[in-house]
């Protein structure tokens, strides 16, 4: 997919910041860890490397830069605390990195920023339960580089790159960064009427046709009852299904039913509903056609 990282953009295109101009294809190509031929940080640079090498030159020559400072150091990670360098790249190790951090975070790159603490481990974990991490650079404070992460992981959620935003969670050395996968889950309707949200939707006493009084939940937009089922036209009290398309739905006997001999939505609305349509559908279908 080199072509999905080239320099070439249209006339009238303006890149605000080019070196993320294509963020998703680097949250997907982009190494954070040794793996297969991948055995060691540096090699995990020259990876990196290459795959920013049609994008951005001054990504491309960070990770070879940093790749060329990890082969001449003989290390394969950032040195102990307190430990005398042994030659010239060991001791330019440490504040090369940091200055590369510092200088991507300036131009705004988050993501260059969380992959290359990914690949330098620069985070390091508490040392018992209920600890706190700490960074392994000095004079760069682990607030300023858990709002790199926190940035970054709102990126890939914006663009519903879910599972690399999951992906960084787990892994990561910060308590703070990992608990966000442990918390709820949210999921937020929408009217299937109007197509506003339905936060705060209210909710009035409906006693049509019934000797009991229900609550009917209406979305404060249109006034549209919500959770009518789309072939019987009663409230729906048990389990809803739905279309995520079109978002109409109601009982799922009756969208069974329905659906068994049927694609589209029975509201009319014209959306095909039935993704994996029955045979009987199929056969209905083609013998329309026919005739």
């Amino acid at each position: 997919d080199a072509k999905d990282l080239s320099l070439s953009s249209p006339p009238d295109v303006v890149d605000v910041a080019p070196e993320v101009t294509h963020l998703s294809r680097f949250s997907e190509l982009y190494a954070t860890s040794k793996r297969s031929r991948l055995t060691t940080k540096a090699d995990v640079c020259r990876y990196n490397a290459h795959v920013a090498e049609n994008l951005n030159p001054k990504i491309t020559q960070m990770w070879k830069t940093l790749a060329s400072i990890l082969d001449g150091s003989g290390l394969d990670g950032l040195p102990s605390s307190g430990a005398t360098p042994q030659n010239a790249m060991q001791y330019m190790l440490v504040p090369t990195i940091r200055k590369l951090l510092l200088q991507r975070a300036n131009a705004g790159d988050v993501q260059t920023c969380v992959v290359l603490c990914e690949v330098m481990d620069i985070i390091s974990p508490p040392a018992n339960a209920g600890g706190v991490a700490k960074s392994k650079l000095p004079n760069l404070n682990i607030e300023l580089i858990r709002e790199w992460y926190l940035s970054y992981i709102d990126l890939l959620q914006q663009m519903c790159l879910f599972e690399q935003a999951a992906s960084l969670i787990r892994n990561c050395n910060d308590p703070v960064i990992g608990a966000l996968n442990q918390q709820s889950t949210s999921f937020h309707e929408s009217c299937p009427l109007c197509g506003k949200p339905l936060m705060g939707a209210s909710a009035i006493q409906d006693n049509a046709g019934s000797n009991h009084r229900t609550a009917q939940r209406v979305c404060r937009s249109c006034r549209g009852k919500i959770g009518m089922c789309f072939l019987c036209h009663e409230p729906v009290k048990g389990i809803f299904v739905w279309c995520p398309g079109c978002g109409h739905g109601g009982h799922l006997d009756h969208a069974l039913e329905w659906f068994r001999t049927n694609e589209t939505c029975p509201t009319g609305c014209g959306h095909k509903c039935n993704l994996f349509p029955s045979s009987s559908a199929s056969q209905k279908n083609d013998g329309s056609r026919r005739n």
